[in-house]
């Protein structure tokens, strides 16, 4: 099965997030997860949202707090960083990058 996109990734972060809710009987909120894994919480919440794929260490991170493999939040099994780096290469290699635009004030594009 190939790497999951980023949303997917997203999604199953969240869902990894909510079965560690349902484990410990109380909201596992991303602050919590965030502390686990040392990170600020605006992190997780990018994370969760699909903006970009996460590296190899929150992965593994994740995984080891919630209590999920590798495959579940990503769709491979992932052995080293080396290799993740290389399915998201693959993944993202023939997709269109669009900056983001800027509007002014009068909605026009800059």
């Amino acid at each position: 099965m190939p790497l999951y996109d980023k949303k997917q990734i997203g999604a199953n972060i969240k869902k990894a997030r909510m079965n560690k809710s349902a484990q410990l009987g109380f909201g596992y909120t991303r602050k919590l997860l965030a502390d686990a894994m040392e990170e600020p919480a605006h992190i997780i919440t990018k994370l969760e949202a699909g903006e970009y794929y996460p590296d190899y260490e929150h992965i593994k991170k994740i995984s080891e707090i919630c209590g999920v493999s590798i495959k579940f939040l990503v769709g491979e099994e992932f052995e080293s960083m080396e290799s993740y780096f290389q399915a998201i290469r693959a993944a993202t290699k023939n997709q269109k990058k669009n900056p983001p635009r800027k509007h002014c004030i009068d909605s026009d594009f800059y």
